[in-house]
Formats: C-alpha cells, structure tokens, sequence
C-alpha cells in the first residue's frame, strides 16, 4: 500500500533509562506493510543500523502522491537483509494526516 514511498523517522522519546535522545531525522523508504500485523517495513538509507534504538519511541512520517501521514510506534527488529538494513516498526495508533490532525482508518 505505501511500499516505496518516502519516510522520515524520528525519535519521539527514549524509553530506556540509560538511553540517549536522538534528535535526527533519519531517511528511509517503506519496504513493505503488513496491515493484518500492523508493521510496516522500512529500507533505512544509512549504513548505520545501531543508529536507531530499539528502546524508542519514533514517529515516522510518509509521504505519498496526494498526503503527508504520520504514525507513531516502536522499532522492534533491525537487521540487515541482501545489503539492505531494514527496520521492523510496530504501529500503535493507526495512520493521522499530518494537515488535518484527523486519524484516518486503515486501507486494504
């Protein structure tokens, strides 16, 4: 449904105690989404794969055609799949439009 589109990713709030706040935007691109598990898949343009916590909350905003959307959730898994470092994100909430502040529904 958004593979291919553009993503920023960024740190919302760290989760762990002893953790560090990032405040860059990181690039990446959806890979895949999964809508039955609510994951989306996301190619990460830098090589640096520990750059992204797993103890984290992010935001990741998508651009598509005609919307910007954003959702919020977590990094469950990062792990580098046919040179490409790929990211497993957990939604929590659904998808809003970044304009309207609305929520949307989700799409098959």
């Amino acid at each position: 449904m958004y593979e291919g589109n553009p993503v920023d990713l960024q740190m919302e709030k760290i989760i762990s105690a002893d953790g560090i706040f990032d405040d860059n935007t990181r690039k990446c691109r959806v890979h895949k989404y999964d809508l039955e598990e609510d994951y989306i898949y996301l190619e990460l343009k830098e090589d640096d794969l520990t750059a992204i916590s797993l103890d984290a909350r992010y935001r990741c905003y998508i651009s598509t055609r005609t919307e910007l959307l954003y959702c919020t959730g977590v990094v469950k898994e990062r792990y580098r799949c046919e040179d490409t470092n790929l990211l497993k994100f957990r939604i929590e909430n659904g998808f809003y439009n970044v304009y309207e502040g609305s929520k949307m529904t989700k799409r098959a």
